[in-house]
Formats: structure tokens, sequence, C-alpha cells
């Protein structure tokens, strides 16, 4: 029976990116199912710091309106409501709109607005109808606010935030991509056996070098 990892991300973060390419490298050949979770650091960050953005009571992202133009998102928004209308025409339609719109970003640099989402959708063969039904469609947004407050609940603080099999979890930031599936299937391990050794272990970070 394959393990499930789950993976905490959002599409504005391309360390999360960088995340999907290991996954999609180690998957076939550990025998994992990934699950992708959403998980908004705009929101996170309105909620650690309390702030009050325009005086109307507490800010939520999935209330906040869609500007098609907007080259960054909508703070995350666009792309979280997109991925949910994609997941309504089943998982492996969602698996290729979620790795296609991370690679479009963080690969070839291409602005998250409407038509780089309506793109992707095109490229992997959604059916395009249905998806901008479903785009528009206010569940998304609740389903947006369901999927973020489970991870909060978790006490998440950056993406990607990825569970192993053995319930561990690790904020996994890459600086670059391995070289090769071998070097992904080596990196998966050895990070997922560190974490079941050494449970106590809570955080290990490199220095930055000057220019970095």
């Amino acid at each position: 029976m394959p393990e499930r990892v789950t993976v905490y991300f959002d599409y504005i973060c391309p360390y999360s990116w960088r995340a999907a390419e290991v996954l999609e490298l180690v998957a076939e050949p550990l025998g994992l199912t990934v699950t992708w979770e959403h998980f908004s650091l705009y929101q996170h960050s309105y909620e650690l710091n309390g702030a009050d953005r325009g005086g109307n009571g507490r800010w939520q992202l999935w209330n906040e309106p869609i500007d098609e133009l907007d080259g960054n998102g909508c703070k995350g928004l666009l792309p979280f409501l997109a991925s949910q209308a994609a997941r309504r025409q089943g998982p492996e339609a969602h698996h290729g709109f979620r790795l296609a719109l991370q690679r479009a970003v963080h690969r070839d640099y291409r602005s998250l607005d409407m038509a780089t989402i309506l793109a992707v959708a095109d490229e992997v063969g959604l059916h395009k109808p249905r998806f901008e039904d479903d785009l528009a469609n206010p569940e998304c947004r609740t389903v947006l606010a369901q999927e973020h407050t489970r991870a909060a609940a978790l006490d998440l603080f950056g993406t990607p935030t990825v569970v192993f099999p053995g319930g561990e979890a690790a904020y996994f930031r890459l600086q670059e991509l391995p070289r090769s599936r071998e070097e992904a299937v080596s990196l998966f391990q050895e990070t997922r056996g560190l974490l079941e050794r050494y449970p106590y272990l809570q955080t290990v970070r490199r220095p930055r070098g000057k220019g970095n």
C-alpha cells in the first residue's frame, strides 16, 4: 500500500515549487501518494501580526475580490481558487494543473494573472467551460478557508511544510533542485530518516553567505 505524504503549500512560494519537483521525482520509486493542501502565507502573516487592515474587522483572504490583471495572483487567492476548480475535475487533472502552474510562475517566470491561469488550464487539457464556472463558484472560497484553517491548527509557519508517512513534519526549503532522480530520492530518504531518528531536532538552518 502506498505511503502518504502531505504537503502544505502556497502557489506564490518558489520553495513550494522546488518541493513539488522533488516529490515528482521520488513519488513513484518510493511508492508515495502525495496530498497537496493550501496554506496562505498572506493570511498567516495577517494572523501572526494581528494587523487590522482597513478597520473593517478581521481580514480574510478568501473574502477578497479578484483583480484579473493582478500579476501576483491577488496575494495567492487567484491560484488557490483555480486549484480548487481544477480539483473538481479529478485528482489527475488537479495534479497536472498544480504542477504546470507552479512551473509557469517559478520556472518560466510568467505573470500569475488570469491569462496565465486560463492558458495553463488549456495546456493541461482541463474542460474549459467547467473550469471557468468552478473558478467563480463561492464554494471554492469556502474550501480554501477550511484547508487553511486545518493547516493553521497544526502551527505551521511556512511553506512548503512536508508531513512524512510517519507523521514527522518539516519546513522544506531548497535553494536549488537536485541534479538527478537518484539525488532527489537520497535527499528525501535522508531527510525523513533524520526526523525519525531525532524527533527532538527542531531547527537546522545554514547561515547565508554574502551574495546569496
